[in-house]
């Protein structure tokens, strides 16, 4: 049963259980929703239902009814609002009846007869979302057709007709501390952060950018069109589709995050440039294909990433290429300068205290392909170290010196660069 036949159904139980009204009291007939809006945040199993309606009340007092029968819905976040004829209309009081444990009573008194628009919002929860992103390439991979994705599921026991849906992306402090609460406490403490989600909701309201207060960063995301979403559903909304979008491949060494050997990255940004940019995306999945012609795709690689802010990086991990390769080879080890310490006359009466490590290394990188590529190796080292090689090398953090290249079709590079590594006493910056 959807919701407005729910609440019709509640107040035709109403009319035949109640006494007859009082001559200035009438009874509101509920029609179908003209708009429902649902703000879901994920973390914390919490969805702001903001619902409007276009309602008749005559001169007096008006009863409406709100029922949550069989429902998540949380009855003490339910709020009623004028959003038009607020001067002519007033809630005189809020009551439940003894009989039934799953509804409310608003008595509203009007100066006259009217016709409002209203809104009626509470908080829900069995609502989530996960969102995907797809992205099709060009046969040459510089460039794709990125289609976004939201999948919307409803466990709430209700049906949600025609719905617009927006997303919490990242996290609004007060909020995400529900989930360190339990019991009394958490009842206790959700009403303040359901007071915090309507504010950020309401704050939030036209920006194109993450929200920054205190420790909360968050953006409220909009998934364009409507959708009927009913309980026990799950839906697949399409959010955009940019064709055009361009591409970048890297082939990258970083054995921490990659492992041994060079990885082929896919990279595009969240920005103007990359046709893109409009606003951050929500956290998921990025996966790329290839046309194969016909209708036959090829899986090339995918990633999950946290929310997407206005110009990140999102790089795809589309594995190894036999067609283009690295070697890394230690040409000579030394060990010099080494300091003692002595304690007796005899040669065991002593300890080595200090050396240091000479090791000279090559680095060739092979691009077997008809096309230029760009590589880009960083290597890690540990201690007090001193890094010379034959061509520039840019120094990430304390540890990590970078090659970034442009490697011709066809061609290969050699790189020769030393690494001199004090130890023990030897050591200068500690």
């Amino acid at each position: 049963m959807n919701y407005c036949s729910r609440w019709l159904w509640a107040l035709m139980l109403a009319v035949l259980a109640a006494p007859a009204l009082q001559a200035k009291e009438e009874l509101v007939t509920l029609p179908k929703r003209d708009t429902v809006q649902l703000t879901i945040y994920n973390s914390v199993d919490l969805t702001l239902v903001q619902e409007t309606r276009t309602l008749s009340f005559k001169k007096g007092n008006n009863r409406l009814q709100f029922s949550w029968a069989q429902t998540l819905i949380d009855p003490t976040s339910v709020e009623f609002r004028a959003l038009t004829q607020g001067d002519k209309l007033e809630v005189l009081d809020t009551s439940y009846p003894a009989e039934s444990n799953e509804m409310l009573i608003w008595t509203i008194s009007a100066e006259a007869d009217v016709s409002a628009r209203v809104e009626i919002s509470y908080f829900t929860s069995g609502l989530t979302w996960s969102a995907q992103y797809v992205g099709m390439l060009a046969a040459d991979e510089a460039s794709m057709t990125l289609t976004a994705y939201v999948s919307v599921t409803n466990r709430s026991g209700e049906e949600y007709e025609n719905a617009q849906v927006r997303l919490v992306v990242g996290s609004i402090n007060l909020v995400e501390k529900i989930n360190q609460l339990a019991g009394g406490e958490r009842e206790r403490y959700k009403r303040d952060a359901e007071g915090e989600m309507r504010r950020a909701t309401r704050e939030s309201a036209g920006k194109k950018d993450i929200v920054k207060e205190g420790l909360s960063e968050y953006y409220i995301y909009t998934v364009g069109g409507t959708e009927t979403i009913p309980h026990g559903w799950s839906k697949r909304l399409e959010s955009f589709v940019q064709a055009g979008v361009p591409v970048s491949t890297v082939y990258t060494y970083d054995a921490r995050k990659y492992g041994a050997g060079l990885t082929k990255l896919l990279t595009f940004k969240n920005n103007v440039e990359h046709k893109l940019g409009k606003e951050p995306l929500p956290e998921g999945t990025v996966r790329l294909y290839r046309t194969m012609g016909g209708n036959a795709l090829s899986y090339v690689g995918e990633v999950a990433t946290p929310y997407i802010a206005k110009n990140d990086e999102i790089k795809v991990n589309a594995g190894a290429d036999a067609e283009v390769t690295m070697k890394l080879t230690r040409l000579g080890l030394e060990k010099k300068d080494l300091a003692f310490r002595r304690w007796g006359g005899r040669a065991e009466d002593q300890s080595l205290e200090g050396w240091t490590t000479v090791e000279d290394f090559k680095l060739e990188v092979k691009n077997f392909r008809n096309k230029d590529v760009r590589f880009e190796i960083n290597l890690v080292f540990g201690g007090d170290f001193d890094f010379d090689s034959s061509a520039e090398a840019s120094k990430v953090d304390f540890q990590t010196r970078r090659f970034a290249q442009e490697l011709k079709a066809g061609s290969s590079t050699q790189i020769a660069f030393k690494l001199t590594t004090r130890n023990g006493t030897n050591v200068k910056n500690r």
